[in-house]
C-alpha cells in the first residue's frame, strides 16, 4: 500500500510503524493525509498479522496539527458543497472521522511522542491507548488560540478522562503547552523518556504486548474503550463477564495458563 503523506511499515513481526511523513510542515494533517490515515485504519481492521500498531512522527515534530495553508481544503473541497459551512462541517467531520477510526481498530495503539504534539496532533497521541513523550516534546491544544473552541477531535472527551476535569478546563481554556515532564506527572503521558529511548521503550511496550494471547489484547482494548464510559458497574462487568468466556475457550488460553504456572 503506497502513500503520501505516511509511512507504514513492519519492521517486527506483530509490530506495525506508522510515521507521520511531512517534517517540512512539522507532520500537519492535509487532506492527502486524511485519506492516507483513512485507508490505513481501514486496512488494519481487518489485519490479523499486526497486532500493535506504534504511531510517530518523522523529523523534530510528532504532528503541528491541521495544516492552515492547505490548499486543496482552501479551494477544492469548497467547490463540492453549496455554502461555507457545509464545506467547512464537511472537512471537519472528515478529520474527526479519523480518531473514530483510530479508536476502532483493534490492535492496541502506543504513540511515541518525539515532539510537539499540537492540536490534533495532541488529539491524535490522546486517542493513542499509551503515550510515551521525549523529554522534548510539548502537548499544545492550540484550537482556542486561533478563536475556536477548545475542544475538537475528540480533546473533550479524552483529556478530562486522562487528567481530570479541572486540569483539562485550565489547559484547554488556555491553550498551553504542557511540556513532558507535567504530561507525565498529570497522567498526559505514561511515562517520560529520552529522545534516544523513545522508539526503543515504544517497541519493548509493543513486545511485551506481543506475548499476550490474541484475544486478550484485542478484547482488553475493547473492554477499556466500552468501560470507560459505562453507565453502571454492572454493565462493566457483564462486558468482562462475556470476554472472559471468550478467551477461556480460546486455543492460546491453556498454553497461557501452563507458562503462567511455571513462572514464565
Amino acid at each position: 500500500m503506497n502513500f503520501t503523506t505516511i509511512k507504514f511499515e513492519e519492521p517486527e513481526p506483530g509490530i506495525g510503524l506508522l510515521t507521520l511523513n511531512r517534517p517540512d510542515r512539522l507532520n500537519a494533517i492535509n487532506l492527502d493525509m486524511v485519506e492516507d490515515l483513512h485507508r490505513l485504519f481501514y486496512s488494519l481492521l481487518g489485519n490479523e498479522t499486526v497486532r500493535v500498531l506504534v504511531v510517530t512522527g518523522e523529523g523534530r515534530a510528532f504532528c503541528s496539527g491541521a495544516d492552515l495553508k492547505d490548499s486543496r481544503a482552501q479551494n477544492e473541497e469548497s467547490k463540492s458543497f453549496p455554502s461555507a459551512a457545509a464545506t467547512l462541517y464537511a472537512i471537519q467531520k472528515r478529520y474527526a472521522d479519523r480518531i473514530l477510526e483510530m479508536r476502532r481498530i483493534p490492535q492496541p495503539v502506543i504513540a511515541a511522542v518525539n515532539g510537539i504534539a499540537a492540536g490534533g496532533g495532541m488529539c491524535l497521541a490522546m486517542a493513542s491507548d499509551v503515550i510515551f513523550a521525549a523529554t522534548e516534546a510539548g502537548f499544545v491544544p492550540s484550537f482556542i488560540n486561533i478563536g475556536l473552541s477548545g475542544g475538537e477531535l475528540g480533546s473533550s472527551y479524552f483529556l478530562p478522562r486522562l487528567v481530570g476535569a479541572t486540569r483539562a478546563a485550565e489547559i484547554l481554556m488556555t491553550g498551553r503547552t504542557v511540556d513532558a515532564a507535567e504530561a507525565e506527572r498529570i497522567g498526559l503521558a505514561c511515562r517520560m523518556v529520552e529522545g534516544s529511548r523513545l522508539m526503543e521503550t515504544a517497541f519493548e511496550t509493543a513486545r511485551a504486548m506481543l506475548q499476550k494471547s490474541v484475544y486478550g489484547l484485542r478484547l482488553t482494548k475493547e473492554t477499556l474503550n466500552q468501560n470507560i464510559a459505562a453507565p453502571s458497574l454492572e454493565a462493566a462487568i457483564e462486558l468482562e463477564n462475556r470476554n472472559q468466556s471468550i478467551c477461556c475457550s480460546a486455543p492460546d488460553f491453556m498454553a497461557a495458563v501452563e507458562n503462567f504456572s511455571r513462572g514464565k
